[in-house]
């Protein structure tokens, strides 16, 4: 299988082209700039997402067999910037799903969010509805699972979101979202207090390496026929915690490690459902918060 990476120099993107080559597959990056590491078996094609015209164009030169979608604009700049994540989340993601019609590609696997569910503390499923609670970003991802559906229904095409939460890995995120906000957790490894802007230390999530969510990936990708088209991705269920548990888990492995500093009030979230992800794309998701982030700093 060649697959077709919209979005894929960032902390799933990378991780899920690793996997995926090593799993003997091609895969071509789609993004407005080159990796700044290349990856073996690899190629890179330019392409922005809010531009229909240049992800056609790269499409069509890849000849994908499926195409992986996860370009976004994250949790706070969506808040920052409302416009540019329309721009990006919503009319991106109508550009790839155009392209995939008008090129008859297959398959679209979609980077979704847990926090289409919005703010919560019960038990989330894939069926479940959304609440009021749910931010800018979250109702992005939730229209693009919506517009996936139709096209799916109208176009023949196979269309599965993969709800991620709460992932976090060894590579640099630079964009405004959890993701950074768990990065700067682990920069307390290096002995130093870290200030951790736009959450609380008490707000609960459902963690995931990035390791089990490029499995997901790749699940989502290779299955012959998925019986659905959302499917959550979440870690281990002892992975359900406080970002101030996470930071204990990193001064468990690092006892020298600073402090963090939590400044602001973030949303916290459910445990996760992961029946459906092992049931029917056959993927455990087994990596431990703390075996992560010992991976992470080993790194």
């Amino acid at each position: 299988m060649h697959v077709a990476l919209i979005g894929g120099t960032g902390l799933i993107g990378t991780a899920s082209a690793h996997a995926l080559v090593a799993a003997g597959h091609g895969v071509t990056l789609i993004a407005r700039n080159p990796p700044e590491r290349p990856l073996d078996g690899a190629g890179w094609v330019r392409g922005d997402i809010g531009d229909a015209a240049a992800i056609r164009s790269a499409l069509s030169e890849i000849h994908p067999d499926a195409v992986l979608h996860l370009a976004a604009y994250l949790q706070f700049a969506c808040e920052q910037n409302p416009a540019e994540a329309i721009r990006v989340n919503v009319d991106g993601t109508l550009n790839v799903l155009e392209a995939c019609r008008e090129l008859d590609i297959k398959r679209l696997v979609f980077g979704g969010s847990i926090a289409s569910y919005g703010e919560r503390a019960d038990l989330m499923r894939e069926d479940d509805p959304p609440v009021a609670a749910t931010g800018l970003y979250g109702m992005t991802k939730r229209l693009g699972e919506m517009l996936g559906a139709r096209y799916a229904a109208l176009h023949g095409l196979t269309f599965v979101s993969l709800r991620y939460g709460g992932v976090f890995g060894p590579v640099e995120v630079k964009s405004a979202g959890m993701a950074l906000v768990r990065q700067r957790i682990k920069e307390t490894a290096r002995g130093k207090d870290v200030v951790v802007e736009g959450a609380s230390g008490s707000e609960r999530t459902h963690l995931t390496h990035v390791s089990d969510a490029a499995g997901a990936t790749v699940a989502a990708l290779t299955r012959a026929r998925p019986a659905h088209q959302v499917y959550n991705v979440a870690g281990p269920p002892e992975n359900h915690m406080s970002l101030e548990e996470m930071h204990g888990a990193v001064r468990r492995l690092v006892p020298a490690a600073g402090k963090a500093l939590f400044s602001g009030r973030g949303r916290s979230s459910g445990p996760v459902d992961t029946t459906r992800l092992r049931t029917d794309l056959g993927f455990l998701p087994a990596v431990s918060v703390e075996a992560g982030l010992a991976s992470d700093l080993r790194g």
